[in-house]
């Protein structure tokens, strides 16, 4: 590129014989951007720089001057090796990918993954989004639908970043976060022996300095189809023979409360093993028997509510988010919890029948192992 030659667009776009209307269609911009961009009177953003690489062909680095690393970073996948789409956070002080499937699919990508993992573990991916905007990101993992109406309204206020919402269970929001692969984890776990919410399970599976601070308390209990045609009054019901049991994955709030229900009820808790259907959120549980592939199921009320299901009662959780200490002060952890404790949430909370008295305290702090 020569010195006053402010990119190569228009020349990688004439050596492929395509006018500027052309290059616009296939980069899915206006014949005017494009024109500003070869003119060097506007500097597109990364997402658009790859677009145009793609319709000419070529790498980005062959059309603009690039600082060395500014699209292409390394990450440690948080899980299996991602492939294709992925979104980033820095924790840490390190870049972490989450590959979108399942219910991360509403998500936005920050990158796309272009190399397999090297020897370290590592993935290396291409940014589709500006470097500060993911660095900006707030991972929060958890089970709570409520998490992600939280995270819609937080990604919509002004502010840096969004808060990214990956449903995951307690123990697995637990694991991620002692993996420094989350911000936020989201836990409901009822210890069998104490009766005592959260701290018992914390203390279990991480070893950092931690803050639990309280989402709202909300009830648990069965899901079954609208009229209860099953007549299913409680888990004394559940041993029926032919029975289709909607159960959540080994490790979840929901499925030890099943579990602790059974007993309860002189069932064997092995019953949980053998439900023929298997969810692992509980909007997936009020999916599935909304849609007739099961009839009843462990979840929370705001999901019966949302699905139009019966609810019977069986306890109430409290949820608290398990947050490291060293990130109180973090400016997105700040953002979040404000949005979290507004009025405005509250009541939103309130009206899926969460109760949000609690909403915001600090109800344990847990010193480093």
């Amino acid at each position: 590129m020569s010195e006053n030659e402010p990119n190569r667009v228009r020349a990688a776009r004439e050596a492929c014989g395509m006018s500027q209307v052309e290059l616009a269609e296939a980069a899915n911009l206006s014949r005017q951007s494009v024109g500003a961009i070869e003119a060097g009177r506007a500097t597109p953003a990364v997402d658009v720089a790859l677009r145009l690489a793609r319709a000419l062909h070529c790498r980005v680095e062959d059309l603009f001057a690039v600082p060395s690393g500014e699209l292409r970073i390394e990450a440690e996948p948080a899980s299996a090796v991602p492939t294709g789409r992925v979104a980033l956070a820095h924790v840490g002080g390190r870049w972490v990918a989450y590959p979108l499937s399942g219910e991360a699919m509403r998500l936005a990508a920050d990158a796309i993954v272009a190399r397999a993992p090297g020897r370290r573990g590592r993935v290396e991916v291409e940014l589709v989004r500006p470097r500060a905007e993911a660095q900006g990101n707030l991972v929060v993992m958890g089970c709570a639908a409520a998490l992600g109406v939280l995270a819609d309204r937080l990604s919509t206020r002004a502010g840096a970043g969004r808060c990214v919402w990956l449903p995951r269970s307690s123990t697995q929001a637990l694991a991620a976060l002692a993996a420094e692969h989350t911000h936020v984890a989201g836990v409901h776990l009822v210890d069998g022996r104490t009766g005592e919410a959260n701290v018992p399970d914390v203390r279990k599976h991480t070893g950092a300095a931690l803050v639990l601070i309280t989402l709202a308390r909300w009830e648990a209990g069965l899901l079954l189809a609208p009229g209860n045609p099953r007549k299913i009054r409680g888990a004394a019901d559940l041993g029926r023979r032919g029975l289709r049991l909607v159960a959540r994955e080994a490790g979840s709030g929901a499925r030890r409360l099943l579990e602790r229900e059974l007993q309860r009820a002189g069932l064997p808790a092995t019953l949980a093993d053998a439900a023929p259907v298997r969810a692992s959120g509980h909007l997936e549980v009020a999916q599935a028997i909304a849609s007739g592939a099961g009839e009843v199921g462990v979840a929370t009320r705001d999901a019966a509510l949302a699905f139009g299901l019966e609810f019977v009662p069986l306890a109430e959780e409290r949820y608290d988010l398990a947050i490291p200490r060293a990130l109180l002060a973090d400016p997105r952890v700040l953002r979040f919890l404000d949005a979290m404790t507004s009025a405005a949430f509250r009541r939103e909370l309130s009206s899926l029948g969460y109760d949000v008295r609690g909403c915001g305290d600090r109800v344990a702090e847990l010193a480093a192992a």
